[in-house]
């Protein structure tokens, strides 16, 4: 990983990660938020690429600061920060954020799709920043033109299998729930009904496993669901 050593934040923050709304949980895109006692010392409302240090280790990710107009209506300032790569429970921890550059302004989308979209986009940028790799399988996926590649071999998937595919893909150390794959993807409640999960997970790994060589990039785990097969 080709980490910019030389730069210096344009902002750090610290404080204690407290329980959010729960959303990003939900759609993929798991958040800690801050508590944050001087507020008024915040730097303007945005999106950045962060570094975070947390329990004495360095991560990498992206920092949301400001309303959330998309999911809610309050006027209330938010500080999260969407961890690349990580899976933990870390309530209750200090954390430091360390801002760098600023992706864009705080925009409100017309619906929840847009908004994951974007958020895709704003990982996808700060892992290009910081030159993080997300796994060292022989896969390639590029979300702007959903190109999907297995040692430069083309593979065709519906739009559906992409967007599962590319949520494993892009957090390969999160396990995910059927439910939770299916609210980020289908955007509607499951009514506890999966069929439509397991059989994208099957036609994913049906397209890819001619060119995988016998390995799969879906792991499945046992009475829980799924995640990216990085072993």
């Amino acid at each position: 990983m080709k980490v910019k050593r030389n730069l210096k934040p344009i902002y750090t923050i610290t404080g204690t990660i407290i329980h959010g709304r729960g959303i990003g949980k939900h759609v993929g895109t798991p958040t800690a938020n801050l508590k944050n006692e001087n507020r008024e010392e915040l730097p303007e409302n945005g999106v950045y690429t962060a570094e975070i240090v947390l329990n004495n280790q360095i991560y990498y990710g992206v920092t949301h600061i400001g309303t959330r107009p998309t999911v809610d209506n309050d006027n209330d300032i938010s500080i999260e920060t969407h961890i690349l790569n990580f899976d933990m429970d870390i309530y209750g921890c200090l954390m430091t954020v360390k801002l760098y550059q600023k992706f864009r302004g705080i925009h409100k989308f017309d619906n929840l799709s847009q908004l994951l979209e974007q958020i895709k986009k704003d990982c996808q940028s700060a892992r290009e920043f910081w030159g993080v790799k997300q796994s060292k399988v022989p896969l390639l996926i590029t979300y702007e033109t959903h190109y999907v590649s297995v040692d430069s071999q083309n593979i065709y998937l519906s739009a559906k299998e992409f967007e599962v595919l590319y949520m494993l893909y892009s957090n390969p150390t999160v396990s995910f729930t059927k439910e939770q794959i299916y609210k980020a993807i289908w955007h509607e409640p499951t009514n506890n009904y999966f069929h439509a999960v397991e059989n994208t997970i099957f036609q994913i790994r049906k397209r890819l496993k001619p060119y995988s060589n016998g390995y799969d990039f879906i792991k499945t785990i046992v009475g829980y669901g799924y995640k990216f097969n990085t072993e």
